[in-house]
């Protein structure tokens, strides 16, 4: 037996309400009242432990009680007391949901960090596309611009063997035909070179024709190629004062881009030429 101080009043009153507590009936496992002679029958316990009645657990608790001082029968008494169900229940939903949070943003974080590194890949790939696609429109430019000089490079050529072709070549423009069977060498003869008679009789015509359909009021322009070009020289120093009084006139038989370059600057020579300034197109220029 534990010896202790003698049991004052107020451990009375709490053995008491100990005593009360303990020995009180159950009523809510089944979820119905029991019998109030049951109440003194003795308990089971899950362990196995022995029966007592209630006499026994009185007395047992009277002896225990008799040796403990007031802050240990307090503290006894509040560690024996029935839990907060409620806060018991919301702790556990408290640590479960922060659990669950802890997870979610922890695989959260795992696929974040996989989508990032396969979107760093993608990008990566697609800047790796866009700098070959790059290097592939710098290189063509490139290539076009090479292209083009060679482009240019092959115009101004052809223009100027053309330009060689037609070397020894004038125009009649305005000359009218008096029949569609009418020979142009003739007709030149008679027409252009009998009104220059130092030249007549040495000029050989080589080639004489009309070139396209022409119109009523505008006949086609005569072709004619000579010998020599010293020939068409004299022909076109000659051709102001010749056929000064006359509804025709000869112009020399130039290039398609020679002559768009001589009209572009017509109205700049026709100043120059008003005012004194004598100018000669030479060679697409």
């Amino acid at each position: 037996m534990v010896k202790g101080r003698p049991l004052g009043s107020k451990n009375k009153s709490k053995l008491d309400h100990t005593t009360q507590t303990r020995l009180r009936p159950s009523t809510r496992s089944h979820g119905t009242d029991l019998d109030p002679r049951d109440s003194g029958r003795a308990t089971h316990s899950r362990e196995g432990d022995s029966l007592e009645s209630p006499s026994g657990a009185s007395s047992t608790l009277t002896q225990l009680v008799a040796g403990l001082s007031d802050s240990e029968l307090d503290s006894r008494m509040a560690s024996n007391a029935e839990p907060a169900s409620w806060r018991d229940a919301f702790d556990a939903f408290k640590t479960s949901l922060c659990k669950e949070l802890e997870k979610g943003l922890e695989t959260l974080e795992k696929d974040l960090g996989a989508a990032i590194e396969q979107l760093d890949v993608r990008v990566s790939s697609v800047e790796t596309k866009q700098e070959e696609h790059s290097n592939g429109l710098r290189r063509a430019a490139a290539e076009i611009n090479i292209f083009r000089s060679e482009v240019a490079f092959c115009r101004e050529e052809v223009n100027r063997l053309e330009r060689q072709s037609r070397r020894c070549n004038f125009r009649v423009v305005g000359l009218a035909g008096k029949s569609p069977e009418e020979d142009c060498a003739s007709l030149v003869r008679s027409q252009i070179l009998s009104k220059s008679p130092s030249i007549t009789n040495t000029v050989e015509i080589e080639k004489c024709y009309r070139e396209g359909r022409g119109q009523p009021n505008k006949p086609a322009h005569i072709v004619v190629r000579v010998a020599s070009h010293e020939h068409k020289v004299d022909i076109m120093k000659q051709r102001r004062n010749a056929l000064k009084d006359c509804p025709f006139f000869i112009v020399d038989d130039l290039t398609k881009r020679d002559l768009a370059e001589k009209r572009r600057w017509a109205s700049q020579a026709k100043s120059l030429w008003d005012s004194g300034v004598k100018l000669r197109f030479y060679s697409g220029r």
